[in-house]
């Protein structure tokens, strides 16, 4: 029985050592696999702060042009209701000039035509 111990021992032993064989390439691999990813890690931090402070930046100057872009829209707004209000005085303008000038040039009109007439007749007379 101690034979066998021995053989059991000695072949558990063998296999020990050759999944130790086949292990020791796995771990290497393992190892460059972590120094690989220890170097991404690396490099992402590294690009990752420039690009979050570029963000900011362009996130501020963003916001700086939107308000701009605000403000001159109520600028245009009231730009607007001051061309509006120049239109409504300029119609009420015409409304009161057309008032005053149409019912004197009506008058005159007709006096020119009174005069007209008058001559006319003044004419026919001398002609007849």
């Amino acid at each position: 029985m101690e034979t066998l111990t021995a053989i059991s021992v000695t072949v558990i032993a063998a296999i020990m050592v050759l999944g130790l064989i086949f292990m020791i390439p796995v771990l290497l691999q393992i190892r460059r696999t972590a120094r690989e990813a220890e170097k991404l890690i690396d490099t992402v931090r590294a690009q990752v702060a420039p690009v979050s402070r570029d963000i900011v930046v362009i996130s501020r100057e963003v916001i700086s042009i939107l308000q701009s872009i605000h403000r001159q829209v109520d600028r245009v707004e009231e730009g607007l209701e001051t061309v509006n209000d120049m239109v409504i005085s300029v119609k009420e303008f015409q409304e009161e000039l057309k008032w005053r000038t149409g019912k004197p040039l009506l008058q005159l009109a007709a006096v020119i035509g009174g005069l007209k007439r008058g001559f006319e007749a003044v004419a026919r007379m001398f002609k007849s």
